[in-house]
């Protein structure tokens, strides 16, 4: 069954690598590489039953500082339709957009601010990709022109920033999504819906559009780990505490991180940071939003999480670890330590249960005076 699937994977591959006319390409081990566009690309066939298939793809190039990743579905009259659907979708997708990065074919400039430096980027877009009835007029640029603004305010030092949008209508059933580097942002995404919500359609129809921001070079400074150095960190981070919390001496845990990591930033930034991801986890019905606040030097600063270049990573290599063989004492002790729990705490106190009907919480962050805002 997996030598099937494995080969399954290398046809599609190989699909794809007979799709890219006039571009040179290598596949194998299945990996396709395309050396013009100084990117790799492999897949995985997630899901398949006998009319639907769910395929994910993920993309490298040493010009990045992010693997690119897309779930693309697909629904046909078998098993076969469903496959090519799903791997249509990608080809005149994300994969048409990295085309256009990687040839230089972008379709403006922007400039956004993080942490008082000016940040300029340009922009690229991939075939905006219909099914169904669409609306009789659309501008390709529509969804961008739509986005703009609100995706500059996001925007933080990033190397490259890929932004996801769908939108549908079937009837009064509406979908609007938007996802900034494989992150759902519901604000965008309202933004999605309420443009789906007027198209003057009376069947199902369905847009997807991928946009890619790349950071010019002269504005450009390169963080100081990759994300897999920061999954080894947030590794280490649970280790010591663990460590530390057997020993009943958690006195001990910055120092020892920092004497492992050598970067007092990341290091504040695992203190604060864990904590509250594993009550994000532990209490689902509270939000908390986009948005933290920065303390630090006598001032605080509101910026998005997805401005900061450690917070998505530090999360995701979080998520792994709690899918795995994880101490239930260390997951309590880390929510416990986090400011959503107290906060959850007091409410209980005066009677109401946040933890189970929900609620909304801001929350910052206090850092020393060592720390930098990267």
């Amino acid at each position: 069954m997996i030598e099937d699937k494995q080969k399954k994977e290398q046809e599609l591959l190989e699909q794809i690598r007979d799709s890219l006319e006039n571009v040179e390409t290598r596949c194998r081990d299945n990996l396709l590489e395309i050396p013009e566009w100084d990117v790799s690309l492999r897949m995985e066939l997630a899901g398949l039953e006998d009319r639907s298939a769910v395929l994910v793809y993920f993309l490298n190039s040493p010009k990045w500082d992010r693997e690119l990743f897309e779930c693309s579905a697909g629904l046909g009259q078998d098993q076969e339709s469903a496959i090519g659907m799903a791997q249509g979708s990608f080809l005149f997708g994300m994969l048409d957009g990295v085309r256009a990065m990687s040839e230089g074919e972008r379709i403006g400039e922007i400039q956004s601010e993080f942490v008082g430096s000016a940040h300029k980027w340009d922009v690229y877009q991939s075939n905006l990709v219909g099914m169904g009835e669409m609306p009789e007029e659309t501008d390709a640029q529509v969804l961008w022109k739509l986005l703009r603004e609100e995706v500059v305010k996001r925007l933080g030092n990033q190397r490259l920033c890929y932004i996801k949008v769908y939108c549908a209508k079937n009837g009064e059933d509406i979908t609007g999504e938007c996802r900034i580097n494989d992150v759902t942002v519901p604000a965008l995404g309202q933004m999605v819906e309420d443009y789906a919500r007027g198209w003057k359609t009376k069947s199902f129809g369905s847009q997807k559009q991928f946009f890619f921001l790349c950071q010019q070079e002269e504005t450009y400074t390169p963080y100081p780990h990759t994300q897999e150095e920061v999954a080894c960190a947030v590794q280490t981070a649970l280790r010591l505490y663990q460590q530390c919390l057997s020993q009943a001496d958690d006195r001990r845990y910055l120092s020892l991180l920092e004497e492992e990591l050598k970067d007092s930033s990341l290091v504040e930034e695992l203190h604060a940071f864990l904590p509250e991801l594993c009550a994000e986890n532990a209490f689902p019905a509270v939000h908390c939003g986009e948005t933290v606040g920065i303390a630090c030097r006598g001032t605080q600063t509101t910026v998005y999480k997805s401005q900061l270049a450690s917070y998505y990573w530090i999360s995701w290599a979080l998520g792994e670890a709690l899918q795995g063989d994880f101490p239930n004492g260390l997951f309590s002790a880390l929510v416990s330590a986090s400011a959503m729990y107290h906060a959850v705490s007091q409410a209980k106190e005066k009677g109401a249960d946040l933890a189970g009907e929900g609620g909304s919480l801001s929350v910052c962050f206090s850092f020393s005076d060592r720390y930098v805002l990267r």
